[in-house]
């Protein structure tokens, strides 16, 4: 059973969507239609390219170019190829796209011929964000870290075979209707209409009317925040990748051990992370409660080595495996939660013991012989 569910995962995931894209082009060569087919198809390449997609992109974990990565750990070695912060920008386009398609797509020649250019336009203005999106993610398209990376390209690719085949098939029906043009009394709008209702300017007219579609766009984005470059800098502000014009700070080692993994998975607002420190070599993320018990080990050796042995065997004992098990941002910040006890007894052995606690703490993991 359970290999039976193996293989349809990978049917669906990694071979249908092959299929499907072979199929869409077929379809735009092919000359005799079966609409039924091509519908079942379009529903499956916009519901399924789109979900899987979004979950490719989002299983990746990606960073925005403003934080460290944590190498040796769950997120991968490499930054987000869209600021997350020009999202509503790259969701509006895709959303101009999708349903400019489908007018085209239902509609037909129903439609008026403006509304038909206007559609044609959006389709245009989000397919030229697709092949920047593509022209972005292939500079690490092709790497083993990446074995799906291809596949965030499949969708923009179909969308873009259905967008033509679509605007094909609108031009050809009306085409066939062969109807008649409104004449006017005044020879500039009555040139105008001419322009407007033969079918064969409509490509040259979406080019057009893409400007003040862009426009027009671009003023609604700006009242929710966006700025009127938005579209093109959600490519620029990222690091590693074909457009990217921005650098990242230095990656930090993700340490399995303890607390380190605490300060590193959780929450900000939660686990407070306080700077980036060095064990063992290497950078990593600390807090305040990683500081505290490092420094409370620090003056255990100092006073009672024997004792201290002993906590570091059973801190080697338990808290190594219980840091497996801390894979996620929640899980993070309950232990940080279940250690604040355990820290505010730390911190008072500190000040009953120690003449300068809070240069203790302040000095770990900073490269210091104090630090362990």
């Amino acid at each position: 059973m359970g290999m039976i569910i193996y293989v349809l995962l990978i049917f669906m995931f990694c071979i249908l969507p092959l299929i499907l894209t072979l199929v869409n082009i077929i379809y735009l060569f092919k000359k005799k239609k079966n609409k039924k087919r091509e519908n079942i198809v379009d529903i499956l390449i916009f519901v399924l390219g789109i979900g899987y997609t979004v979950l490719l992109y989002l299983s990746y974990g990606f960073l925005d170019y403003t934080e460290s990565l944590r190498l040796g750990g769950l997120e991968i070695d490499i930054h987000a190829p869209i600021a997350s912060w020009s999202m509503p920008t790259v969701i509006t386009i895709l959303v101009l796209g999708i349903v400019s398609y489908l007018l085209i797509r239902i509609k037909k020649a129903k439609l008026p011929p403006l509304v038909i250019v206007g559609s044609m336009s959006g389709i245009l203005i989000c397919s030229i964000y697709m092949i920047i999106f593509i022209i972005q993610i292939s500079k690490n398209m092709i790497n083993y870290t990446f074995y799906a990376m291809p596949y965030l390209v499949l969708f923009p690719i179909n969308y873009m075979l259905c967008c033509i085949r679509a605007q094909m098939e609108a031009i050809k029906s009306y085409k066939e209707r062969n109807l008649s043009i409104k004449k006017y009394d005044n020879k500039i709008l009555n040139k105008c209409n001419e322009i407007l209702y033969n079918s064969d300017n409509w490509h040259i007219l979406s080019v057009l009317f893409a400007i003040p579609l862009l426009i027009v766009l671009t003023c609604i984005l700006v009242i929710f925040g966006q700025r009127p470059d938005e579209a093109i800098k959600s490519f620029l502000e990222t690091s590693d990748w074909t457009l990217s014009q921005k650098i990242s700070p230095p990656s930090v080692t993700y340490d399995a051990h303890y607390l380190c993994t605490v300060s590193l998975k959780g929450h900000k607002k939660i686990v407070k992370p306080t700077r980036v420190g060095i064990r063992r070599g290497e950078k990593i993320i600390v807090n305040r409660q990683l500081c505290v018990a490092n420094a409370f080990e620090n003056l255990i050796e100092e006073k009672t080595p024997r004792f201290h042995h002993f906590i570091r065997y059973v801190y080697d004992k338990y808290g190594y495996p219980l840091s497996k098990h801390i894979n996620s941002a929640i899980q993070a910040d309950i232990t940080y939660i279940l250690m604040k006890p355990l820290e505010w007894l730390f911190v008072f052995i500190l000040y009953l013991f120690d003449t300068n606690p809070e240069n203790r703490i302040a000095i770990q993991y900073t490269g210091n012989k104090l630090s362990l």
